[in-house]
Order: structure tokens, then sequence, then C-alpha cells
């Protein structure tokens, strides 16, 4: 009798679970069916993929068998119907149901957090395919500015160059996230230059999931959060997809008036931008295969910036009984009109001038520095993956992935903002050294170019329903992982009047130094059921490194060139070196050879809870230590690792009919905490260490919909979040002389804000849809405010630095709309969508100068889907 009633209490826990519809939210629990009389429960932003039909056991097959040492067998509930799956073998079940409902990240590092979060125990976002196709966002950097805690800072208009931070690390490109793509790190390098300066291609990616906060399963760089996007799998339906999108720009006209008083103007124009997709993906038997290819060439925020690229992906996929293998690979070529230098002041103007002249340029980059048109920048990127997965048995999953990936990534430009090489008097003058000096003809270019590659592998072992004490089961996870790194870097200044373009080489090299790295990454950590509604998730992270560099040449590698005049100077300087009376002069330059190593491990132990003891209401939090790396290639060597202890205490719940709604607090401490992005001051571009950093905050997250209210034909909906994160420096002096003076002094950071880390983000986001009509159809408008910054540690005021490159940024609202409309069922639909509608002009950031932000923006498009 007494079995019999355990039995039963299963099975009625089992239908109650499976009647359930899958969380659409960041936490919120499913939804419960609604009567059939009903119209569904409205989709939000973090819903559920939609259905499709992959080749997966019943749950019947997913019981597990009884352990005569242990409790009764448990069964999973089955997993939610995944049109993106990443587990294909017939007897994946067991597994994919733990995936999709566990507290804790999948096995399989193709994704990085349970599509259902109703057990998870952090603070995750799931961007889901249907979601994506409701918004139709034209860039990666879009999707973000809607999830809560995520820091956006565009510089360019296609959102690929990084620009992307969480909680209180700045988004200049992406350094202290961990950038992934089917769990392989988009990060040039991590443990050398973490930088991003590529992502992939929205066309090809059917959902983004969001970590915020420190994951013990994943590193390095999880001090502050994990991004993963997911690219179509081969185990998903059959399709083909082509879409094409076709934009317009607004870039205002100005004016500039040079130092010798003469003034360059134009006018405003529309410029145009295009993106192209096709993709198909096809199941025969067990094997499935996707192919997809995506093209662009799109307006930036200044008048000389195209970006252009040409992706191609493809992935095979195999599934049998209890295996099953994907092997991918890509290739991206982007060629960018692309560069880093924007308005800059002199040194002897006064104070605020140089954001006047900002106001009065607008987005005419040619007005000040017609050379810029031949700046251009370079990226050839290939990538490849084979992900085997083993299914020894329901409670047993072995993972073991390869990886690779080559970036170059190679930029030419004038050497400063007043060159123009077609204007060279002389050509042919090539650069030469002086001492430790180097003198630069006028009109010339220079290169930097830089490679990065890695290899990598990895195994991942997950055994579940492991008895414990009592009632009590766990699920432990466990993996090791080995990484090669290395990257070659090289600057080097070509002739006078020559233009440099993708694959020259041939100059004076003023900067060369390369490094390498052998890494081990190991984790062990469990999932303690202590009840049927409590996980605790104890577990440690093993982190471990040894670089070696080698220098040849070295410089301050982001220094600039200043201008000499033999008149001026009254010395013969430019004309004893190159026989000209004007030139440019690079100082500290080394041509001493000399190699480094260092090597370092870091014990990261951390731990988590979650409770869904409460209706519909998930209490979660936790304690972990992370570990974020550094640039490496200008940086003093060695370096202390960037640890943190990180807490966080959240609730998200669907207690309220219609009412999505979750909170966040956050804390996190850390120790040698690299700042800067590109410089500390205006006269030193190279990176600081704070000694001590202390950020604290809160996320909020709402969305409100009317038909689980009042039902009707139609959904009116609002969706809102906020940001406040309050990151400050708690210890840390650094060496500032005094630009009247010269004297140098030691300055306390102690008290200031962190450099590009704005207190407060929002969005509201209001519309309407209709997906039951013959032609289903939404509309929304979306305010984003992003608050002001400062981009240096000294928190220079706005207007406080004649040069411009560092100070305050300020704030600014933003106004974007967008109508989707699917054409019956076709298969195809239509879109038109705006960014900043207002018009706006502002200031994105302040590197190497101001900034704007991107012009308004109307793209209109189509999709066919068969």
């Amino acid at each position: 009798m007494r079995s019999s009633g355990v039995a039963a209490a299963v099975l009625a826990g089992l239908c109650a679970i499976s009647s359930a519809p899958a969380i659409a939210q960041d936490g919120g629990q499913a939804a419960e069916p609604a009567p059939s009389s009903e119209l569904p429960p409205v989709e939000v932003i973090q819903k559920q993929a939609a259905p499709s039909a992959p080749e997966q056991s019943t749950p019947q097959q997913s019981v597990v068998s009884p352990t005569p040492q242990g409790p009764p067998p448990q069964q999973q509930a089955a997993p939610p119907a995944d049109s993106n799956p990443i587990y294909g073998a017939r007897n994946s079940g067991a597994a994919a149901a733990r995936a999709a409902n566990g507290a804790t990240s999948p096995i399989n590092p193709t994704s990085i957090v349970p599509s259902n979060l109703e057990n998870y125990t952090g603070s995750a976002t799931i961007v889901t395919q249907e979601t994506l196709e409701e918004d139709r966002p034209r860039t990666n950097n879009e999707v973000f500015t809607r999830v809560p805690g995520v820091i956006v800072v565009n510089d360019d208009g296609s959102g690929h160059h990084g620009g992307i931070g969480i909680r209180g690390s700045a988004p200049r490109r992406g350094r202290k996230l961990l950038m992934m793509e089917d769990g392989h790190a988009n990060n040039l390098a991590l443990w050398l230059d973490p930088s991003v300066h590529f992502t992939y291609p929205i066309e090809r990616i059917e959902s983004f999931e969001v970590i915020r906060g420190t994951t013990i399963v994943h590193g390095p760089n999880n001090n502050f959060g994990v991004i993963n996007a997911r690219n179509l799998s081969p185990f998903g339906p059959n399709e083909t997809v082509i879409s094409s999108d076709f934009g317009w720009t607004r870039s205002d006209g100005g004016c500039f008036e040079d130092e010798d008083g003469d003034t360059s103007c134009k006018s405003g124009s529309t410029d145009n931008s295009y993106r192209w997709h096709v993709h198909t993906r096809q199941m025969a038997e067990n094997v499935g295969v996707v192919l997809s290819y995506t093209g662009a060439d799109i307006q930036g925020s200044w008048d000389s910036e195209k970006l252009r690229f040409n992706d191609y992906y493809g992935a095979i996929g195999w599934k049998g009984i209890d295996q099953d293998l994907t092997v991918s690979l890509s290739h991206t070529r982007q060629r960018d009109l692309y560069d880093e230098s924007n308005l800059e002041g002199e040194d002897e103007d006064e104070l605020g001038e140089v954001e006047t002249n900002f106001l009065g340029v607008k987005h005419c980059k040619t007005c000040f520095a017609p050379g810029a048109i031949f700046n251009n920048y370079n990226g050839e990127i290939w990538r490849g993956q084979i992900v085997h997965n083993n299914y020894v048995d329901d409670n047993t999953t072995v993972t073991t992935r390869v990886y690779a990936q080559e970036h170059r990534r190679d930029r030419y430009q004038i050497v400063t903002l007043e060159d123009n090489p077609v204007e060279a008097e002389d050509t042919g003058i090539g650069a030469v050294f002086d001492g430790d000096e180097v003198i630069v003809p006028e009109d010339s270019m220079f290169g930097r170019l830089r490679t990065f590659r890695h290899l990598g592998a990895e195994t991942r072992a997950e055994f579940a329903n492991l008895p414990l004490m009592g009632a009590m089961t766990q699920t432990i996870q466990t993996g090791i992982r080995y990484e090669y790194q290395d990257m070659t870097n090289r600057n080097f200044i070509g002739a006078s009047g020559q233009i440099l373009e993708d694959g020259d080489e041939d100059g004076l090299t003023i900067f060369e130094r390369n490094l390498r790295a052998n890494t081990a990454s190991a984790f062990v950590q469990t999932d303690i059921k202590a009840a049927s509604d409590f996980h605790v998730v104890p577990g440690v992270r093993f982190e471990w490194y040894r670089i070696k560099r080698n220098s040849l040449v070295t410089s301050e590698e982001e220094g600039e060139a200043e201008e000499h005049d033999d008149a001026d100077a009254g010395d013969t300087l430019c004309d004893d070196a190159i026989g000209e009376d004007e030139c440019y002069v690079i100082e500290g330059i080394s041509r001493r050879k000399f190699q480094e190593s260092t090597s370092s491990f870091n014990v990261l132990p951390g731990i988590s809870y979650s409770y869904t003891g409460f209706y519909r209401t998930t209490l979660f939090g936790g304690y972990h230590r992370g570990m974020s790396t550094g640039v490496l290639r200008n940086e003093d060597f060695p370096t202390a690792d960037e640890i943190g202890d990180n807490f966080q205490i959240g609730l998200r719940t669907k207690a309220i009919p219609g009412l999505d709604f979750q909170v966040v607090g956050f804390y996190q401490f850390l120790h040698d905490f690299q700042y800067g992005a590109t410089f500390t001051t205006a006269e030193d571009k190279t990176y600081g260490r704070a000694d001590e950093v202390e950020i604290r905050g809160v996320e909020l997250y709402g969305r409100l919909d009317s038909k689980p209210i009042v039902g009707g034909p139609l959904n009116f909906f609002s969706e809102a979040n906020y940001s406040y994160t309050n990151g400050v420096f708690k210890k840390g002096v650094v060496a500032r002389e005094d630009e009247d003076t010269g004297v140098t002094e030691n300055v306390s950071l102690t008290g200031n804000r962190l450099p590009e880390v704005p207190f407060n983000l929002a969005a509201l986001s209001v519309g309407v849809e209709d997906h039951k009509a013959v032609w289903p159809w939404n509309a929304s408008i979306t305010w984003t405010y992003r608050g002001e910054f400062y981009t240096d540690e000294f928190n220079t005021p706005y207007g406080g630095n004649a040069e411009g490159e560092v100070g305050l940024v300020p704030s600014v609202w933003l106004l974007s709309a967008r109508f989707n409309l699917d054409i019956g069922d076709t298969g195809a639909s239509m879109y038109v969508a705006g960014t900043n509608l207002l018009d706006e002009f502002y200031i994105t950031d302040r590197e190497d100068g101001l900034k704007p932000g991107i012009g308004r923006t109307i793209w209109t498009g189509f999709k066919y889907k068969f």
C-alpha cells in the first residue's frame, strides 16, 4: 500500500509538471495552464522556445532505476520542447530533462543555463528565438538593452566590436566578460588579451543566454557574468530561410575650424545600410546539416565609417542510440572602414572647447580628418568545434569537446588626424630610428597587426540522482580543460603618401611583442536536493596558467606621435633624420630584446541556493569567488590576478496573473582591479590597477500582460528593467603629473567612481500584439536610458580636459519602435523598425577623443521561411 501511494504521488507530480508550460522569463515559474476557453498565456522576452520534435526518449525512458543503497527512484520531468536542441541521441531524454529544469548549468557547455529557470540558483535571462523574431533587433547590442544588469555602449553601427558590460564591468570591448558562442569563447585570447572585436551575426543565432554574476562551471572572466549565443542546431526542424534588410541612417553634417582658421563643412546626408542572409537546416534520418551565410554593409556613426562582413557557418550533427556528435565551423571576413581616433582638442585649448567643437562637427569626421576615409579594420576569423555526448545511462552523461580559433585582426590608420596621404608633398619617405625616438614623416599611416590563436580540449561529466542522506539526493558535475593560446602583436609605420591596406606589412617596426599561454581549468560542484523545493549547490573552480612574453621592440604602444617643427624648435631634428622641416616624434622606443614568464594558480569556491516553496516564486542567492584576466600586451609584467568576492540574493515570481517580476541585489569586492579600457590619463595611454574596488547594486525586471487578466484578442503589454550599479575605488594610488607645474604626485582614488560604468540604466517598452489574427502582428516602442559615466579614474568633469579624451559622458534617453507582420501562413514576414527616432546627438564614449552615437536609423526588411 505504501509503495502504491508513493507511486501515485510521483505520477501525480509528473502529471502536474508535464501539464505546466515552461517559464517565460528570468526565473518566473511556468505559467499554470489556462482553461480551454481562454487564449494561451502571453509570451514575454525570456519566454520558452517554440516546440519542435527532436527525437528523444519518452518520460518513461527517463525513470531512474532503483538502487539498493539509495532512496526510492526519482523520475525526471520531461524536457520542454526545444526548437534548437543540443541533445539528439535517442537515450538523451534524462540528460535533456536535467538541462531543461536543473538548478545548475547543463553539463553540455553549448548551453549555459536551463531553459526552465524555476530551480536555477543564479540570476539569468534567456532571449529566445521567438523574442528575436518579434523584436527584430539589427545588432547584438540591441538585444541586451532590454536585459537587466547589462551595460551597452556602442561605438560602431553594427555592434560587432564589443561594447557590452554586466553590473560593474566596463563595456569597452567586453574585456571583463566571458563572451561565448555555443560555449566556445569569442574573446580574442582570454588569458592574454580578452578583448572582443567581432561577435556572431544575429541572423544565425537562435537564442541568447545571459548569466549575471559568477558561475563555477564557466571561466575565467566570470566575476561579472557570462553571455552565450546559441547557433542553429543541426538537430532542429527542417527549414530554409531567406532574409534581406535595408536601412537609412541620418548623419547630420557640420563644420570644423582648424588651428590655421580654415573651415571645412559638409551638409547632412542619409546613408544606406544593407544586410542579407540565407540558411538551410535539413535532417535526414539520424544526420542533420546547417549551412548559413550572412553579409552586411552598414553605416557607422561617423560619415567615414562603413561596417562590412561576410560570415559563413556550417554544422553537421549525428545522433545514435546513446551518443550524439556535432561538428561546426565558421569563417568571417570583416572589412570595416573604422578606426578608434575621434575628435580631440589641443593641450593649449580652453577647457570645454573640444566639446563645443564636437557639437558643431556632428557626424562629419571628414571635416576635421579628411584622411580618415583611408582608415580600415580587417578581421579574418576561423572557428571550429567538435562536441560529443555519451549518455552512459539515465543518470550519467559525459560530454567531450575540442575547439580552436584563429583571429587575425589588422588595423591601418593615419598617424594623426591632420594627416592625409594623398596630400603628401614628398612621398616614399620612411620613418627612421633616432636613439630612443622614431622620426615619422607627415602624411603617413601606421599598421597594428595582431593575430590570436587558441586550441583547447575539455571533458565534463554529470552523475545524477546519487543518494546522500535520508531522502536527499545530489547531482555531481565535474570537468577539466586544457587550452593553449598565443598572440603576435606588431606596430609599424609606412612611408609618407602610402595608403596602407589589408595585407601590407612593410615598414619600420615600432612595437613587437609576442605572447603564449598554457592553461588548465577544472571544476566540481554538486546540486544537493535537500528537499523537493530546496536546492543547495556548493562547488569549487581551479584556474592555472603559465604565460611567456617575448619582447623585440617596445614603446608606449598606444602612445601618440608629437608634432615637431624645426623652425619652431630651433633645431634640425626632422631635417637631419628624414630631410624634411616638419615631422612627428614617437618617444620611448626600446630595441632591447628580452623574455619574461609568469604562472599562477587560483582556487575559486562558491555556494548557491534556490527555494521554490512559495507559490510560483523562487528565492535564490549565493557567494562565488571569480577571476578576471588582464590585457598583457603593454602592461607591467607579471601582474596580479583580479580576484572578486561576489554575493547576490534575488527573487523571481509569477504569483500574480499577467505579471512577471524579478529583483536581484548584488555586492562585489574585487582585488587588483584592472581599469582604464585603453587609458589611465590623457598623457599615458595604458592600463591601471587598483588595490580594492567595491561594487553594489540592484536589478529590477517586470512585465505586465493584459490577456491573462482581461482576455480578448489583443494583448497589451509593458515591460521595464532598471539597474543601479555603484562601483567605486576603495583603495588605490596613481602617480599623476600636474599639467601646469610638471610635478608628479601620488593621487588617491578612494571614493572615485569606476570608469565606464553608469550608475543608472533603464528601458521601458509598451506594445500590443495579436498572434491569433489571420496575419499575426505586433508593435511596440521602447525608451532606453543610459546614465552618465566617467571615462577616467580621476573622474574628470565634463569639459575638464582640453584634449577631450577623458571626462564625463552625459546621460541620454533614446526612443526606438518596431512593427512586425506575418503574412498569413505563407512563411513570409516583414517589419519596419527605427532606433534613435528623435535623432538625438550625443556622446557615446570618449576613446581617443569624442565619438557620437549613431543618428536616426530606420530599417525595413522581409524574411521568408519554408
